[in-house]
């Protein structure tokens, strides 16, 4: 399918244009003069996309495009300014549906530029070819074989879209894998502190308070065991302190008594002295009273006859004092000898009163003895019931597991590290090799399902085009332009047209092109730039 009319008017450098061409069509003129302004407008009919801002002509206000091609189909597009553009699509025996969509069909979605893809740099040569391989896919694919819809722009081929989503993938496994080393030299430092093979689910599921309790009944019957041992060891002993004690006690006590009949006989004797004294005092009243008498009658010659009677008093005066000392020393007889038969009861009770706390003491010292016989009998018992049990193996049996539960809280951070965090990302990074390997092995399973545009083209694993195994930007300009043109049109759809800009920078080449374009099918238009020269459009070849 061919063009076979062209109409433009006020589009770019083109006031109006009428045009019927032919096979291989020679475009002409110098720069601004609109070459470049008929190939935009046919892509513009086709593809309703502008290469410019400004598309309409200065001072106007519509631009209008016309183009028939050679099987009757009409298509006419206005560009305007101030309302909405206007398309209409007709033809003399189909119905035309979806406007759009049906034109850019005719062309594949663009007119390809041969020249102007050479000239491309390859990452966007790349683009445009993988752009050429349809590949149908959908949102729901990427889901199904990734189990996730991973960040990436879909607005890309697909094959583009599986090497970033690699990318990420391979990113995302990197630093996990890093984290994962991490996580493996922190679980090596921590297991470096532990004992050797050290096991946490032996030493937690010891009972430490158990052990301990062992120990702490062991030691106690240890005790008891000692303790009893010594109360029968010490047994004579302490019965002979006893007797001794109970002697000293009774001695002392003898000691008390006796130091009470000493005082008393004491006082009795004393007593009996002051009895003596005072019955010399009784003894004695008469001759004293004849004594003083005499003296008295001495006195009373010596002083005459008028002392008489004073003398007479004093004699009847000493009479009475001396017998009233004579009647007080009666009454303290009287008293003594009562006291000495208090003292002589009490001396007689003394005995007694030895007797029972002797006794007592005797009484006492058979108690201490019993109880102390009483208490070695319960210690032999205890010395022939309990065995003694060596405290050592089981304080280090307790004291190994104290030192191993210390370890504990370290080895549980160690597993929760290897379970909450390492296990989760080797899991993430396993998940990411498996996702990394489908999203390479995609594109080879997915280009087996569309025919490439070239023979001898290929995309690797790195979705990079290849042609015969070299790279785009690793083949010669001659290599580069020959493919450029294969490629034109494998791209081309229904309307078989491409478009040469650049005609004159193509030399000797461009006799090889018209020669092999009269042999094809297509359709061409070269833009040639030529200094001076007004807007021209020739066929070469009808």
């Amino acid at each position: 399918m061919h063009i076979k009319r062209i109409e433009i008017k006020n589009w770019l450098g083109i006031k109006e244009l009428l045009y019927s061409p032919g096979k291989i069509n020679r475009v002409s003129g110098d720069s601004g003069t609109g070459k470049t302004s008929l190939v935009e407008a046919l892509e513009k009919l086709f593809t309703n996309r502008n290469r410019r801002t400004e598309v309409i002509r200065h001072d106007q206000d519509e631009a209008e495009l016309f183009v028939e091609l050679d099987d009757g189909l009409q298509t006419t597009r206005k560009v305007r300014s101030e309302k909405a553009d206007y398309l209409k699509v007709k033809h003399d025996t189909k119905t035309v549906s979806s406007t759009e969509a049906f034109l850019r069909k005719l062309i594949n979605g663009d007119i390809f530029r041969p020249i102007e893809f050479v000239q491309k740099p390859a990452k966007e040569q790349t683009e445009i070819i993988l752009n050429m391989l349809q590949i149908p896919w959908t949102v729901e694919d990427i889901k199904s074989w990734f189990g996730e819809v991973p960040e990436a722009d879909y607005q890309l081929h697909i094959l583009q879209i599986l090497k970033q989503i690699e990318g990420g993938y391979y990113a995302e496994r990197e630093t996990i894998n890093r984290e994962i080393n991490l996580l493996k030299a922190n679980i090596e430092g921590i297991k470096r502190d532990l004992p050797p093979n050290y096991s946490g689910e032996e030493w937690r599921s010891v009972n430490l308070q158990e052990l301990y309790k062992a120990l702490s009944d062991a030691e106690e019957n240890n005790k008891r065991l000692s303790e009893a041992q010594k109360l029968v060891e010490g047994l004579t002993i302490r019965i002979e302190d006893i007797r001794i004690r109970a002697k000293n006690a009774a001695e002392s006590k003898r000691l008390d008594y006796q130091r009470q009949r000493d005082s008393i006989s004491d006082s009795i004797r004393r007593l009996d002295e002051k009895i003596e004294i005072e019955q010399v005092t009784i003894n004695d009243a008469d001759r004293r009273i004849q004594a003083e008498s005499i003296r008295l009658d001495n006195e009373l010659e010596q002083a005459i006859e008028r002392l008489k009677v004073q003398y007479q008093a004093k004699k009847q005066t000493s009479r009475e004092d001396i017998q009233r000392e004579s009647e007080q020393a009666r009454t303290f007889i009287a008293e003594y000898r009562e006291q000495i038969a208090e003292k002589r009861t009490t001396l007689a009770g003394i005995g007694e009163h030895e007797r029972k706390d002797l006794e007592k003491v005797s009484d006492h010292e058979s108690s201490l003895i019993a109880a102390e016989n009483d208490k070695s009998g319960n210690a032999q018992n205890i010395i022939d019931s309990i065995e003694w049990v060596d405290p050592d193996p089981l304080k280090e049996k307790a004291d190994t597991a104290a030192r191993m539960k210390e370890y504990l809280r370290e080895w549980e951070r160690m597993n929760d590290i290897i379970r909450e965090k390492l296990a989760p990302k080797e899991e993430r990074s396993a998940d990411l090799t498996a996702k990394i390997k489908q999203a390479r092995e995609l594109p080879k399973e997915l280009l087996k399902t569309v025919s490439l545009p070239v023979d001898g083209m290929e995309v690797d694993d790195k979705g990079q085009i290849r042609i015969d195994g070299t790279l785009l930007d690793g083949r010669s300009e001659g290599e580069s332009l020959e493919f450029a043109f294969k490629l034109a049109k494998a791209q081309a759809g229904e309307l078989k047209v491409i478009c040469v800009d650049g005609w004159q920078n193509l030399g000797s080449r461009q006799r090889e092109i018209i020669e092999s374009a009269k042999t094809d099918d297509y359709q061409y238009f070269v833009l040639e730039t030529v200094e001076g020269q007004d807007l021209n459009i020739e066929i070469v070849e009808g």
